[in-house]
Protein backbone atom coordinates (compact mmCIF):
# COMPACT_ATOMS: atom_id res chain seq x y z
CA UNK A 1 0.00 0.00 0.00
CA UNK A 2 1.39 3.41 -0.99
CA UNK A 3 2.10 6.16 1.56
CA UNK A 4 -0.81 8.19 0.16
CA UNK A 5 -3.19 5.25 0.55
CA UNK A 6 -1.98 4.62 4.12
CA UNK A 7 -2.60 8.28 4.99
CA UNK A 8 -6.08 8.16 3.44
CA UNK A 9 -6.87 4.93 5.29
CA UNK A 10 -5.76 6.44 8.61
CA UNK A 11 -7.91 9.54 8.07
CA UNK A 12 -10.88 7.28 7.36
CA UNK A 13 -10.21 5.06 10.39
CA UNK A 14 -9.89 8.11 12.66
CA UNK A 15 -13.44 9.17 11.87
CA UNK A 16 -16.42 8.01 13.95
CA UNK A 17 -18.21 4.80 12.98
CA UNK A 18 -21.97 4.71 12.40
CA UNK A 19 -23.56 1.63 13.97
CA UNK A 20 -26.88 0.36 12.58
CA UNK A 21 -28.89 -2.50 14.00
CA UNK A 22 -32.13 -4.44 13.64
CA UNK A 23 -33.69 -2.84 10.59
CA UNK A 24 -35.68 -6.05 10.01
CA UNK A 25 -36.39 -5.14 6.37
CA UNK A 26 -38.94 -4.90 4.89
CA UNK A 27 -40.44 -4.06 8.29
CA UNK A 28 -37.99 -1.21 8.85
CA UNK A 29 -38.87 2.27 10.06
CA UNK A 30 -40.08 4.37 7.12
CA UNK A 31 -37.51 7.10 7.85
CA UNK A 32 -34.61 4.85 8.85
CA UNK A 33 -32.34 5.79 5.94
CA UNK A 34 -33.01 9.51 6.23
CA UNK A 35 -32.24 9.35 9.95
CA UNK A 36 -29.06 7.34 9.38
CA UNK A 37 -27.78 9.69 6.69
CA UNK A 38 -28.44 12.70 8.92
CA UNK A 39 -26.59 11.06 11.81
CA UNK A 40 -23.67 10.00 9.61
CA UNK A 41 -23.24 13.55 8.31
CA UNK A 42 -23.80 15.25 11.67
CA UNK A 43 -20.94 13.37 13.34
CA UNK A 44 -18.65 13.21 10.31
CA UNK A 45 -18.59 9.42 10.23
CA UNK A 46 -16.24 7.55 7.95
CA UNK A 47 -17.41 3.95 8.30
CA UNK A 48 -20.71 2.06 8.57
CA UNK A 49 -21.32 -1.20 10.42
CA UNK A 50 -24.72 -2.92 10.46
CA UNK A 51 -24.61 -5.26 13.45
CA UNK A 52 -27.35 -7.62 12.43
CA UNK A 53 -30.94 -8.42 11.51
CA UNK A 54 -30.75 -6.49 8.28
CA UNK A 55 -33.64 -8.67 7.05
CA UNK A 56 -36.48 -10.07 9.13
CA UNK A 57 -37.32 -13.24 7.13
CA UNK A 58 -40.68 -13.30 8.94
CA UNK A 59 -42.28 -15.71 6.49
CA UNK A 60 -39.46 -18.24 6.90
CA UNK A 61 -39.20 -18.02 10.69
CA UNK A 62 -39.82 -20.94 13.03
CA UNK A 63 -42.31 -18.76 14.88
CA UNK A 64 -45.93 -18.55 13.75
CA UNK A 65 -46.40 -16.37 10.67
CA UNK A 66 -48.94 -13.56 10.98
CA UNK A 67 -52.09 -14.38 8.97
CA UNK A 68 -51.87 -11.14 6.97
CA UNK A 69 -48.16 -11.47 6.25
CA UNK A 70 -46.77 -11.15 2.75
CA UNK A 71 -45.76 -14.38 1.06
CA UNK A 72 -42.05 -15.12 0.99
CA UNK A 73 -41.35 -13.69 -2.48
CA UNK A 74 -43.11 -10.36 -1.84
CA UNK A 75 -41.39 -9.97 1.53
CA UNK A 76 -37.97 -10.88 0.13
CA UNK A 77 -38.26 -8.57 -2.88
CA UNK A 78 -39.22 -5.69 -0.57
CA UNK A 79 -36.24 -6.45 1.68
CA UNK A 80 -33.91 -6.42 -1.34
CA UNK A 81 -35.33 -3.03 -2.30
CA UNK A 82 -34.33 -1.74 1.12
CA UNK A 83 -30.80 -3.09 0.60
CA UNK A 84 -30.63 -1.24 -2.73
CA UNK A 85 -31.63 1.99 -1.00
CA UNK A 86 -29.22 1.37 1.89
CA UNK A 87 -26.23 0.80 -0.38
CA UNK A 88 -27.11 3.82 -2.48
CA UNK A 89 -26.73 5.93 0.67
CA UNK A 90 -23.79 3.91 2.04
CA UNK A 91 -21.87 2.25 -0.84
CA UNK A 92 -19.38 0.60 1.54
CA UNK A 93 -19.93 -1.08 4.87
CA UNK A 94 -19.81 -4.17 7.05
CA UNK A 95 -22.71 -6.45 8.01
CA UNK A 96 -22.60 -8.83 10.96
CA UNK A 97 -25.25 -11.51 10.56
CA UNK A 98 -27.98 -11.48 13.21
CA UNK A 99 -30.25 -14.31 14.30
CA UNK A 100 -32.97 -13.26 11.82
CA UNK A 101 -30.44 -12.96 8.99
CA UNK A 102 -29.42 -16.57 9.65
CA UNK A 103 -32.92 -18.01 9.24
CA UNK A 104 -32.30 -19.38 5.69
CA UNK A 105 -29.28 -21.35 6.92
CA UNK A 106 -31.11 -22.68 9.98
CA UNK A 107 -34.06 -23.79 7.87
CA UNK A 108 -31.80 -25.62 5.44
CA UNK A 109 -30.19 -27.42 8.34
CA UNK A 110 -33.65 -28.55 9.50
CA UNK A 111 -34.08 -30.50 6.28
CA UNK A 112 -30.45 -31.68 6.11
CA UNK A 113 -29.46 -29.57 3.10
CA UNK A 114 -26.03 -27.93 3.03
CA UNK A 115 -25.62 -24.19 2.61
CA UNK A 116 -23.73 -24.83 -0.63
CA UNK A 117 -27.07 -24.66 -2.46
CA UNK A 118 -27.48 -21.00 -1.49
CA UNK A 119 -26.20 -17.99 -3.36
CA UNK A 120 -23.34 -15.98 -1.89
CA UNK A 121 -24.19 -14.02 1.25
CA UNK A 122 -23.77 -10.72 -0.59
CA UNK A 123 -26.22 -11.87 -3.25
CA UNK A 124 -28.74 -13.12 -0.69
CA UNK A 125 -28.81 -9.72 1.02
CA UNK A 126 -28.48 -7.68 -2.16
CA UNK A 127 -25.19 -6.15 -1.00
CA UNK A 128 -22.34 -5.22 -3.36
CA UNK A 129 -18.85 -6.63 -2.85
CA UNK A 130 -17.89 -3.34 -1.21
CA UNK A 131 -19.87 -4.57 1.80
CA UNK A 132 -18.07 -7.16 3.96
CA UNK A 133 -20.20 -9.76 5.70
CA UNK A 134 -19.13 -11.25 9.03
CA UNK A 135 -20.83 -14.29 10.52
CA UNK A 136 -20.23 -13.56 14.20
CA UNK A 137 -18.36 -10.38 15.07
CA UNK A 138 -16.38 -7.42 13.74
CA UNK A 139 -13.54 -5.53 15.40
CA UNK A 140 -13.19 -1.76 15.03
CA UNK A 141 -9.57 -0.61 15.00
CA UNK A 142 -8.57 2.98 15.69
CA UNK A 143 -5.03 4.20 14.86
CA UNK A 144 -3.16 5.43 17.91
CA UNK A 145 -5.23 3.36 20.35
CA UNK A 146 -3.96 0.19 21.97
CA UNK A 147 -7.44 -1.26 22.41
CA UNK A 148 -10.19 -2.10 19.92
CA UNK A 149 -14.00 -2.16 19.93
CA UNK A 150 -15.80 -5.49 19.57
CA UNK A 151 -19.10 -5.48 17.66
CA UNK A 152 -21.58 -8.36 17.78
CA UNK A 153 -25.28 -8.72 17.10
CA UNK A 154 -25.90 -9.40 20.77
CA UNK A 155 -27.33 -12.91 21.06
CA UNK A 156 -26.50 -14.04 24.59
CA UNK A 157 -26.09 -10.46 25.86
CA UNK A 158 -29.73 -9.65 26.57
CA UNK A 159 -31.18 -7.34 29.15
CA UNK A 160 -30.90 -3.74 30.24
CA UNK A 161 -27.21 -4.11 31.09
CA UNK A 162 -26.35 -6.75 28.51
CA UNK A 163 -23.85 -4.59 26.64
CA UNK A 164 -21.83 -3.41 29.63
CA UNK A 165 -21.91 -6.86 31.27
CA UNK A 166 -20.43 -8.38 28.12
CA UNK A 167 -17.88 -5.56 27.90
CA UNK A 168 -16.78 -6.31 31.46
CA UNK A 169 -16.64 -10.05 30.81
CA UNK A 170 -14.52 -9.58 27.69
CA UNK A 171 -12.66 -6.53 29.08
CA UNK A 172 -13.06 -4.46 25.93
CA UNK A 173 -15.53 -1.90 24.64
CA UNK A 174 -18.52 -3.75 23.23
CA UNK A 175 -21.32 -2.81 20.81
CA UNK A 176 -24.56 -4.73 20.32
CA UNK A 177 -28.17 -4.48 19.14
CA UNK A 178 -30.65 -7.40 19.32
CA UNK A 179 -32.36 -6.19 22.52
CA UNK A 180 -34.76 -3.73 20.90
CA UNK A 181 -36.06 -2.31 24.17
CA UNK A 182 -32.74 -1.18 25.64
CA UNK A 183 -30.45 1.51 24.26
CA UNK A 184 -27.68 3.22 26.20
CA UNK A 185 -23.96 3.66 26.75
CA UNK A 186 -22.44 2.57 30.06
CA UNK A 187 -18.82 3.16 31.02
CA UNK A 188 -16.43 1.38 33.39
CA UNK A 189 -12.94 2.59 34.28
CA UNK A 190 -10.10 0.85 36.12
CA UNK A 191 -6.54 1.90 36.87
CA UNK A 192 -5.58 1.41 33.24
CA UNK A 193 -8.34 2.44 30.86
CA UNK A 194 -12.04 3.01 30.20
CA UNK A 195 -14.37 0.68 28.34
CA UNK A 196 -18.00 1.07 27.32
CA UNK A 197 -21.00 -1.10 26.56
CA UNK A 198 -23.19 0.33 23.80
CA UNK A 199 -26.63 -0.98 22.90
CA UNK A 200 -27.93 0.83 19.80
CA UNK A 201 -31.62 -0.13 20.00
CA UNK A 202 -33.26 -0.85 16.65
CA UNK A 203 -34.69 0.64 13.47
CA UNK A 204 -37.66 -1.66 12.93
CA UNK A 205 -41.16 -0.27 12.52
CA UNK A 206 -42.78 -1.01 15.88
CA UNK A 207 -46.21 -1.03 14.24
CA UNK A 208 -45.33 -3.59 11.57
CA UNK A 209 -46.66 -7.12 11.59
CA UNK A 210 -43.25 -8.60 12.33
CA UNK A 211 -43.08 -6.65 15.59
CA UNK A 212 -46.55 -7.49 16.91
CA UNK A 213 -45.08 -9.93 19.40
CA UNK A 214 -43.97 -6.93 21.48
CA UNK A 215 -47.46 -5.44 21.80
CA UNK A 216 -47.85 -6.48 25.42
CA UNK A 217 -44.21 -6.13 26.46
CA UNK A 218 -43.53 -3.87 29.42
CA UNK A 219 -40.54 -2.30 27.68
CA UNK A 220 -41.15 -0.97 24.17
CA UNK A 221 -38.51 -0.69 21.46
CA UNK A 222 -36.10 2.25 21.43
CA UNK A 223 -35.52 3.57 17.92
CA UNK A 224 -32.09 4.92 17.01
CA UNK A 225 -28.49 4.11 16.10
CA UNK A 226 -25.00 4.36 17.57
CA UNK A 227 -21.81 6.28 16.90
CA UNK A 228 -18.40 5.04 18.07
CA UNK A 229 -15.66 7.68 18.27
CA UNK A 230 -12.85 5.56 19.72
CA UNK A 231 -12.39 2.66 22.17
CA UNK A 232 -13.32 4.92 25.12
CA UNK A 233 -16.18 7.00 23.71
CA UNK A 234 -19.50 6.26 22.03
CA UNK A 235 -23.07 7.51 22.00
CA UNK A 236 -26.60 6.39 21.28
CA UNK A 237 -28.52 8.68 18.91
CA UNK A 238 -32.24 8.53 19.58
CA UNK A 239 -34.56 9.12 16.63
CA UNK A 240 -37.04 11.87 17.40
CA UNK A 241 -40.18 10.73 15.64
CA UNK A 242 -41.46 14.32 15.40
CA UNK A 243 -38.48 15.25 13.21
CA UNK A 244 -39.63 12.81 10.53
CA UNK A 245 -43.38 13.24 10.44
Amino acid sequence: MSIVMRIRRRIMDDKPVLIISDTHAPYHHAHALEFLKNTYDAYGCGRVVHIGDLFDFHYGSRHKTELDAYNFQIEYDAALEFSAQLTEVFPKGTLILGNHDLIPWRQLQEVNIGQEVLKSKNDIFGLPKTWDIKENYHVLNFPGWESDVLCEHGVGSNGMYGAINTAIAKRCSFVMGHAHSFASVNYRTNYKDTIFGLNVGCLADSGSLSQRYGKYFKFKQVTGCGVVFNPEMALFEKMRESDYE
